[in-house]
């Protein structure tokens, strides 16, 4: 059974859930051993510290990665954060380490630079965001630039099992995230990646993590209806 609002902190022993929860880890082995949009079979393999992804052919190592960028322990983001309300902050804290809050990327380090989760979340472009990482995902499946293009091309392998973006977006239960023609979401004002991703008032900043808040909520409710399904 998958609990879609169980907080993955309670078993990660104090340290980063992504990394060591237990529970998490097995969610992610049941949620996404399922048919390719090709109709073969991606499997989970749990190989001890993280899973492998396999298609029958090819074995590819997975690791969790949260959604939930709030900018709370960010210095350049210190005064925002101490002005939004805690009901706001309380939102996002809650639905924050929660399987629909979660996501898997390649965990190999390919050409001796940084996995994608690394990468997204260093490049200050991105800033760890998800709305902008699935921006950059879907103009990569539409042979566009964008921030991480050059990261994705590494793991060209992995997100061919996907055929396009729709199979990705449909395959990671993240309709949510895009409208009716899968296009993506973005939670601030967006100038093609010209401004800084980081929220520029308080009024923009609860928006941001009210808007993330009701979007990982609306997977956890669209996972938790898969489930009943499989």
């Amino acid at each position: 059974m998958i609990d879609v609002w169980f907080d993955c902190r309670q078993d990660a022993n104090n340290k980063d859930p992504d990394q060591h929860s237990p529970t998490l880890k097995r969610y992610h082995a049941e949620l996404w051993t399922r048919k390719l949009p090709d109709g073969r079979q991606l499997t989970m393999l749990d190989q001890g510290v993280y899973l492998v992804a396999s298609d029958g052919q090819r074995q590819i190592p997975v690791s969790s990665d949260n959604m939930a960028a709030t900018f709370r322990s960010w210095k350049r983001n210190k005064l925002l954060v101490e002005q939004v309300s805690r009901e706001v902050l309380a939102l996002i804290d809650d639905i924050g380490w929660t399987i629909g809050s979660e996501i898997i990327f390649p965990s190999e380090l390919r050409g001796g630079t940084q996995t994608i989760n690394r990468a997204r979340g260093w490049h200050r472009k991105i800033a760890d965001r998800f709305d902008l990482t699935l921006e950059c995902i879907a103009r990569w499946y539409q042979s566009k630039d964008s921030p991480l293009a050059s990261v994705f091309d590494r793991y060209r392998d992995f997100f061919e099992w996907f055929r396009d973006f729709k199979g990705y977006v449909d395959f990671f239960l993240l309709q949510d995230f895009v409208n009716d023609e899968y296009q993506v979401k973005i939670l601030t004002d967006f100038n093609d990646f010209q401004t800084s991703p980081l929220p520029k008032s308080v009024e923009q900043y609860a928006a941001y993590l009210q808007d993330l808040n009701e979007l990982l909520s609306l997977r956890a409710k669209r996972i938790e209806q898969h489930v009943k399904l499989i």
